[in-house]
């Protein structure tokens, strides 16, 4: 793991996170459209709710909780609609572990410090970070530039300024 990221805030790292799923995804599934995904995994960057309200509905997508139980019905989904579980289960593959860790790591940085302080340089979100840059590293797939993250440093209480990570997005261009 490149060392910069030691002094990239949250919402930083998550940005980075999400850039390597968007990478892996295009790589690895190019006829569908992750533009839903997308959307949604974004929004814990940017300021239209805390971090840890967007990280929650983004959860109730990674494979692990989608695909708990065999209907909507039976899921108990807080955030997730009827309509949008049925869109979702059409993008996201049920088999590919990858996508899980993958996503579930994001939604892991967001939360780690969310109802306590959050120490220097945040070291309980490293673990989530090499899993999904080993990941990429295991199926080929370049890890994205992470001096695109590097100026969302925080030094004062390391979540970072939110922001609109759309222009740093392979798939919302």
């Amino acid at each position: 793991m490149d060392n910069r990221i030691n002094n990239i805030s949250i919402r930083g790292r998550v940005a980075y996170l999400i850039m390597c799923f968007e990478k892996y995804v295009i790589k690895k599934y190019q006829d569908v459209s992750w533009k839903p995904v997308a959307e949604l995994m974004w929004k814990i960057c940017d300021k239209s709710d805390y971090i840890d309200c967007s990280a929650y509905r983004f959860v109730e997508i990674t494979p692990e909780h989608l695909y708990k139980k065999d209907n909507y019905a039976d899921s108990n989904f807080k955030y997730l609609s009827e309509d949008d579980y049925y869109q979702f289960i059409t993008i996201i593959p049920k088999e590919d572990s990858n996508i899980n860790i993958m996503m579930h790591s994001i939604f892991d940085v967001a939360i780690e410090y969310a109802y306590c302080g959050i120490p220097k340089g945040a070291p309980d979100t490293i673990p989530y970070i090499e899993d999904v840059e080993n990941v990429m590293l295991s199926t080929n797939v370049d890890l994205p530039d992470i001096s695109l993250v590097a100026n969302y440093v925080d030094p004062e209480d390391w979540w970072g300024d939110p922001f609109d990570g759309r222009y740093l997005s392979s798939i919302l261009k």
